[in-house]
């Protein structure tokens, strides 16, 4: 069975602030993509006017999610993404061990454990 975690954020931005948003979001993306090697996927998905935002992250497993929540863009760039943008929800699909668990319940986040089914891991 697969250790990796999915998780999908749901974000809403105030109209003032969508480009400053999208210039973090850009930011945080190259900062993860160039030093977290163990973040396979991460991708902001943006509605037509860049009120709201879906984020897909997938980690390799999670001690991957739990470096992520310690890494650089988590402590420097999210705050100021959480200053002008109200995470609205927050699903995580796998199955978490104990640490990253105890992260996840401050977070009031959902979790789905994986029960059965298969990726064809096409992009």
């Amino acid at each position: 069975m697969s250790e990796n975690i999915h998780i999908r954020a749901y974000f809403i931005i105030e109209k003032d602030n969508v480009e400053r948003f999208k210039k973090l979001i850009r930011e945080m993306s190259d900062v993860v993509e160039t030093n977290e090697p163990d973040t396979l996927e991460y991708r902001f998905y943006l509605n037509e006017d860049g009120t709201k935002c879906i984020v897909h992250e997938t980690y390799a497993d999670s001690k991957a999610t739990l470096s992520h929540n310690d890494s650089a863009a988590s402590k420097t760039i999210l705050p100021s993404i959480f200053n002008m943008a109200q995470l609205n929800r927050l699903d995580v699909y796998g199955n978490p061990n104990d640490e990253l668990k105890k992260v996840l319940v401050g977070l009031n986040s959902h979790t789905f454990n994986l029960f059965t089914g298969f990726s064809r891991k096409n992009d």
